[in-house]
């Protein structure tokens, strides 16, 4: 066996001293500094001799430090000018090797810093766990809902470099206002991630990722690390979205009651079939779930304790109450004799929480509400789908419960199969497999077509798939405006980006799955006892949203006031959300307009509200 020699031991006790860093290496030069002065000064004690030992060396050291030391020197003594000269050398080369291993030292601890691996010192901050597409969506829309906030903290962590996380999320998002976004580098599973962003100590975690494998995997990793810090992180709850019903209970136990869990696919399916037959109803999810404009809000409103919740759905001029808190439990749109009592909450349909404003509603013009129940609606729908992907099937049965069991739908794509529809409630579903073109599509809408709904293909990646969905947009616009028809549609696109590109289109509307559900964890994050009550929008059971013609409400072409639209729907049994006007062109859908601001609604106008059916 070969035996390691001197030099081979020296050189390996070298690395390793190496790899301990700066200090070490400093340490390592200090030595080696005193060394070569005691050496120097001895040496110069025994050609010199005047003066001690001591004093030659603290000599030496001055030459070693101070290069100019060696002008004072006697010129008549060679061999102690020579070892002085040596002295100042050495000083020299070991001073440039200090300031070169500080120089690295201090490079590398500022590189270290710029990779983002200190720990946070934030509390009360929002996490995020993942760096995607949907991110900025995300940090967006919390920007938006801490803006009346001063001083709120957002981390991301991502497995991409700092630096390049913060260039990406600075050319997308040039105002942050109120909120400071702090990006940090790390796995996305493991402790110490997590310990640099201060988990324990922060108010939520969004799980940004894409993947339910991995998404339970962050679930699990967070719930053990919150558990060793249970004393400063009880409140501490997770966020995320799951694309697979099979993996929800999953998800669920890994999540130990701290997770909330989204299933993406049933909540987009669900607002992609209400879209469907009532246009316009996006916009009104949309602006609910988003921060820019109005939102919904659980608010103590001591004033109102002892009215009902009819008469209180009269007292604002700028905000609508929408449901109730009644011991602890959110119930939208309540019976209208339920007495408020104090300590109940009132969840109000606002721009910002706390800005509504009590007025003195006005008398309301008996001549102009229509009374009696809704007039039963007979309209042949006629609903195409081009493109297929695996929420069809949910989207179509969702579809069914509210239309005629004669609905005729025709579902367009080269790769479909029949059992897709086995429970659709009795519609007439027909087939035709063929990819669409402009001829296939002017044939194909030449009959009594009404409703268009375009599905995003999720074989594909995001933006080949958008593309095939801009250009089939595109062509039926142009078929519509040659034969002057007008089709009511529906898209679904994967990059929120490309929705820019489609509004040339004039589309309806637009369901982005990704997007609808990003909004969706932000309000949970920002607010978790508004859980139930955004359920209940989107599920079947229980109060929804609803578009229905204003002259079920108020007489048409008559002046009329947001507080006679509020009293004709609450005696009916629901809330008056807001109107859309439709005559000569559609017009965006008003959420909470202000009460006080008179109108004229004509037949074709629709107004919003929330009601059981």
């Amino acid at each position: 066996m070969k035996r390691n020699n001197i030099r081979e031991k020296i050189r390996y006790l070298f690395d390793c001293l190496m790899s301990k860093g700066p200090l070490a290496m400093i340490a390592l030069l200090l030595v080696i500094t005193m060394t070569l002065v005691g050496l120097i000064g001895l040496a110069a004690w025994y050609v010199h001799d005047e003066g001690s030992a001591l004093y030659h060396i603290w000599n030496s050291f001055l030459h070693t430090l101070d290069p100019g030391t060696i002008s004072g020197n006697e010129t008549n003594n060679i061999p102690y000018l020579v070892m002085m000269t040596l002295a100042t050398l050495c000083g020299l080369f070991l001073t440039s090797v200090l300031i070169g291993i500080i120089t690295s030292g201090v490079e590398g601890k500022l590189h270290d810093l710029s990779k983002g691996i200190s720990v946070v010192q934030e509390k009360e901050h929002v996490v995020i766990l993942g760096f995607n597409e949907n991110l900025i969506t995300l940090l967006q829309e919390l920007i938006e809902a801490n803006e009346n906030h001063k001083n709120r903290c957002v981390v991301v962590l991502g497995e991409q470099e700092k630096e390049e996380m913060e260039q990406l999320i600075a050319s997308r998002i040039k105002n942050t206002k109120t909120t400071r976004i702090i990006c940090r580098t790390g796995s996305l599973h493991e402790d110490y991630s997590f310990e640099r962003c201060n988990v324990e100590h922060c108010r939520s975690v969004i799980i940004n990722l894409e993947d339910d494998a991995n998404t339970i995997k962050s679930i699990l990793a967070l719930t053990a690390y919150v558990r060793q810090h249970e004393e400063v992180s009880r409140d501490v709850y997770f966020i995320a979205s799951i694309q697979d019903r099979q993996n929800l209970e999953a998800a669920r136990i890994a999540g130990e009651g701290r997770a909330e869990i989204v299933y993406a696919k049933d909540a987009i399916s669900r607002i992609i079939a209400h879209t469907c037959r009532q246009h316009g109803l996006s916009q009104v999810v949309t602006e609910i779930l988003n921060f820019y404009g109005n939102e919904m809000y659980l608010e103590d409103v001591p004033a109102l304790t002892g009215k009902t919740f009819r008469e209180a759905a009269l007292m604002f001029s700028n905000a609508i109450p929408v449901g109730l808190q009644l011991e602890g439990q959110v119930i939208l749109n309540p019976e209208g004799d339920t007495v408020i009592r104090s300590g109940d909450r009132v969840v109000l349909l606002e721009k910002d929480d706390g800005e509504y404003t009590f007025c003195q509603p006005p008398r309301v013009d008996e001549q102009v509400l229509v009374a009696g129940c809704h007039a039963a609606r007979h309209e042949k729908d006629h609903l195409v789908v081009l493109g297929t992907n695996d929420k069809l099937p949910l989207i179509l049965q969702e579809y069914s419960r509210y239309v005629r069991p004669d609905t005729q739908v025709t579902v367009v794509d080269d790769d479909v199969s029949e059992e897709c529809f086995a429970d659709c409630g009795g519609m007439k579903i027909s087939l035709c497999r063929e990819r669409p073109g402009r001829e296939m599509l002017r044939r194909l809408l030449s009959g009594d077509v009404n409703n268009i709904l375009l599905l995003n293909d999720s074989s594909t990646d995001a933006e080949t798939s958008d593309a095939r969905t801009l250009l089939n947009l595109i062509l039926l616009r142009d078929i519509a405006d040659q034969e002057q028809r007008h089709f009511a549609i529906t898209t679904e696109m994967r990059n929120p980006e490309n929705q820019r590109l489609a509004t040339r289109a004039r589309v309806d509307d637009f369901v982005i799955g990704s997007n609808f559900i990003s909004l969706l964890m932000v309000q949970i994050s920002e607010n978790k006892k508004m859980l139930p009550l955004i359920y209940e929008l989107l599920n079947d059971e229980g109060a929804e949203f609803y578009m229905k013609p204003a002259a079920e409400y108020v007489t048409p072409g008559v002046q009329v006031d947001g507080f006679a639209l509020a009293e004709s729907a609450a005696r009916k049994g629901e809330v008056y959300v807001g109107y859309r006007i439709m005559s000569p062109q559609p017009q965006p859908v008003v959420v909470n307009p202000d009460k006080t601001v008179p109108m004229v609604l004509g037949q074709e106008d629709l107004i919003v509200v929330i009601a059981e059916n």
